[in-house]
């Protein structure tokens, strides 16, 4: 009797303790919940609404006419303003301008000979913009009337006209942040041919015009 209550004894325990091992094993098994991943993707910006801006330029250029001047160049600032429209990816809208080069340079001679020294003072633009959207970055083109001051002078005397003209060019526009904008833009700019009154007699020029423009805006 004694010996049959030990194997009983004996049996029970490894039947516990063989399901022990199963249920151990059985918890090695559960797999593991996936680490929780987050995924975060940057917002589409819009471009549509009103904005203003200011840049600082660089111009080269040269006074039209007879016995051309070749050599006019400055540094200068201007501040822009403007509202766009977006489409799809398709940006739209105007923009104006208004800055001071500074540009001057030989504009050739008078007809004594004398040397012609031209100036672009005050310089501005009405434009229209078209872009394409590559969010964060706006590709665009633009053009449309431009005017500016030119003054001319022969050593003795000076004269100041007004001259309109057009501007064409295409730049590259930046979100830095929602409202914050960067832009690097390049305009060629055409203006008419103007006479201006001088001691060594009157002289016609117009004057073609090169600008580089880096700036920065706030969209409202």
């Amino acid at each position: 009797m004694r010996t049959f209550k030990m194997m009983l004894i004996a049996s029970a325990t490894t039947l516990v303790a063989f399901q022990a091992v199963q249920a151990a094993d059985a918890i090695d098994q559960i797999p593991e919940a996936p680490a929780a991943t987050e995924s975060y993707s940057a917002p589409a910006g819009s471009w549509s609404g009103a904005y203003i801006g200011g840049a600082a330029t660089y111009d080269f250029g040269k006074f039209t006419g007879s016995n051309d001047g070749r050599d006019a160049k400055g540094l200068g600032g201007s501040v822009y303003g403007g509202y766009n429209m977006q489409n799809g990816q398709i940006v739209y809208g105007a923009e104006a301008d208004l800055g001071y080069s500074g540009e001057d340079g030989s504009a050739g001679t008078a007809a004594n000979g004398a040397a012609l020294t031209g100036t672009q003072g005050v310089n501005g633009s009405l434009r229209g913009r078209v872009g394409y959207d590559m969010n964060p970055f706006l590709l665009y083109g633009t053009a449309g009337l431009a005017v500016a001051n030119h003054e001319m002078e022969d050593g003795a005397s000076n004269d100041e006209r007004i001259a309109a003209g057009y501007t064409v060019g295409a730049g590259v526009e930046a979100m830095v942040t929602n409202n914050i904008t960067a832009r690097v833009e390049y305009r060629y700019s055409d203006y008419q041919k103007r006479d201006f009154e001088l001691s060594s007699g009157t002289v016609s020029k117009g004057f073609d015009d090169h600008s580089v423009k880096v700036g920065m805006g706030v969209k409202f």
